[in-house]
């Protein structure tokens, strides 16, 4: 992770304005036949993943007094279902990380928010491999890619006098 920032700062000649950690590993399957492994797997992915992007974030951002880390979150960062128990664990554990951090770093004047993703998003991956998907959701039944991009940049371009630390997005037609 501090290689990916240094990358950035050489390719740039600054330190990031915005970063958006958006990972995850949707790690599913029955908890009686899951090894250490998967659900370490998962963590590392989500919550340890999490904590090395906030630590890099903090030490660039948090000196300059300014800048936005945005966590990409799922309902999983709220709820846990089987098959599904990985990955919740990972996701809550993210959004601990983030809620933790806007708290230490929200006074310096860096903006934290995480966004749970209540969902499936348009996007090349799902398209690509699972089409039927797309197709039983039906016209606007997923995340769009560029609303969500909207609503990431209205988080970083918020008056510090109205932050949001946590932004709930779904399709108008996704049940919750």
């Amino acid at each position: 992770m501090a290689a990916a920032f240094e990358a950035v700062e050489k390719e740039t000649g600054a330190p990031p304005e915005l970063v958006v950690y958006n990972a995850g590993n949707m790690a599913a399957g029955p908890l009686a036949q899951m090894s250490d492994e998967f659900f370490e797997a998962a963590w590392r992915v989500c919550a340890f993943g999490a904590f090395l992007c906030a630590r890099e974030t903090a030490r660039r951002m948090a000196p300059r007094g300014r800048g936005t880390l945005v966590f990409t979150g799922a309902t999983s960062s709220l709820r846990s279902r089987p098959p599904f128990i990985a990955f919740a664990a990972a996701k809550a554990a993210e959004r601990a990380v983030a809620h933790g951090l806007a708290r230490e770093l929200g006074p310096k004047g860096v903006h934290i928010a995480h966004v749970v993703v209540d969902g499936v998003i348009d996007g090349e991956l799902v398209n690509a491999r699972m089409p039927q998907v797309k197709k039983n959701l039906g016209e606007d039944g997923m995340l769009g890619l560029d609303a969500l991009a909207d609503a990431y940049w209205m988080l970083h371009r918020q008056d510090r006098t109205a932050w949001t630390l946590e932004l709930d997005l779904r399709p108008y037609k996704e049940q919750f």
